[in-house]
């Protein structure tokens, strides 16, 4: 499981549109590609590393999986999670806010190849 932190913000949440977009990219990263999955929007480098994800209608999503949407107005860190396993790749995010903090699921995708090390 690889888990990574940034001390400078790495997610924004735009309620006009109600999507919330979280990165992971490291410095000099480029994005060599983008697959769109129903309401996701999944950026990966070259190596395959999943460097970003858009999450469009979140606050509709957050309300299926009985998340009080309004966690997304008061957030003060978002970390990516990037679990590889099993022929499939999990992401999860985790919102957190002065008082909470929430684990999501994002997607299982089911992958042809495994993902190159992100290391």
């Amino acid at each position: 499981m690889e888990i990574e932190k940034f001390k400078k913000k790495n997610f924004d949440y735009d309620e006009l549109t109600d999507s919330l977009l979280i990165t992971r990219k490291k410095e000099g990263e480029k994005v060599q590609g983008s697959a769109e999955i129903g309401n996701l929007t999944i950026d990966f480098t070259k190596d395959g590393r999943i460097v970003s994800v858009e999450f469009m209608n979140i606050s509709k999503f957050l309300k299926i999986i009985s998340i009080n949407p309004e966690i997304l107005k008061k957030l003060t860190e978002v970390n990516l999670i990037v679990q590889e396993q099993r022929g499939a790749v999990s992401i999860f995010a985790i919102l957190r806010t002065p008082q909470t903090k929430q684990a999501i699921p994002i997607a299982t995708i089911p992958l042809r190849k495994p993902l190159t090390s992100s290391s």
